[in-house]
Parts: structure tokens; sequence; C-alpha cells
């Protein structure tokens, strides 16, 4: 009987850690901007299939939006967050999104990934226009390259 009871506190103490490590998770996945988390996604969703399938009846939509959930979706990001952070961790990162750093971070966040994008498309273009440039004066592209009316034959090595 003992061991049943502490069976039974052991795993009421994982579950409540796990329950409490996920919703730290969801506050940080949210706090971060990473994933919206919201049942709004649910709604804009639903909303952009109403409008590509017009000629389907409201009563349609009724009986499928109650199986759209976003929640699922939401449970299986803060498994994934979970499973890589440990909850010391996620603390240490709900301190530091909640600081004013962290706010900076997140408020500037899409502004420098769009930045770093377009730095990378610009740097990524001027590294094939230098290869093509050079290529070409040392004699091994010709521009324009000739016509291609049939596909080079594959190599065969021996």
């Amino acid at each position: 009987m003992k061991k049943i009871i502490l069976l039974v506190i052991f795993f009421n103490f994982v579950f409540s850690y796990s329950q409490n490590k996920q919703e730290k998770v969801k506050e940080l996945i949210s706090l971060s901007g990473t994933f919206t988390l919201s049942k709004k996604v649910e709604a804009e969703l639903i909303s952009r299939y109403r409008k590509r399938y017009e000629n389907v009846p409201d009563s349609a939509w009724k009986s499928i939006e109650p199986k759209i959930n976003i929640d699922e979706l939401i449970n299986e990001v803060a498994d994934i967050y979970g499973s890589k952070l440990t909850e010391k961790e996620i603390d240490q990162l709900l301190v530091f999104y909640k600081s004013d750093l962290g706010k900076k971070v997140i408020q500037n966040a899409p502004i420098i990934m769009t930045q770093i994008q377009t730095s990378s498309s610009n740097w990524a273009t001027k590294v094939t226009n230098i290869i093509n440039s050079d290529l070409e004066k040392m004699g091994y592209l010709q521009s324009p390259p000739p016509p291609q009316s049939n596909p080079p034959a594959p190599m065969i090595q021996k």
C-alpha cells in the first residue's frame, strides 16, 4: 500500500512539474515573439479558407471550425522548447525577456532579421558577380553564354 501511495505522489509531482514547465515555456514563447500563441490564428486561418472556398455554405464551416484547434500546435511547440531547455534556463529567459533589454531585443528582432536577410542576399549577389566576372576574365566563361540546344552530356568517370 505504501508503494502505491508513493507512486501516486511521485506521478502527481511529475505531472505538476511538467505542467508548470510547459506553462513557463508557453509564456516564454509568447514573450519572445517567436511563435504566435493565439486563438486569433485559428480564426484567421479559417477566414482564409472561407474566402478561398466561397461556394461552401456557413453550415459546413460550423461543423469544421470545432475540429481546428490551435492548442494542439501550441502544446507541440511548447514540448519542442521544453525538450531543449531546462526549467532553470526557461526561468532565466523569462527574466531576460521581461527586462528592458529583453523587450528591446523582442521589439527589434523582426527589423534586425529583415536587415540581415537583405544584407545576406546582397552579399550573395556580390559574391556571384565577383566569381562570374573573374571566371569570365580568365576565359572560363563566355559572356553571353552560347545557346544550348542540347543539355551537356553527363561526365563519366573511369
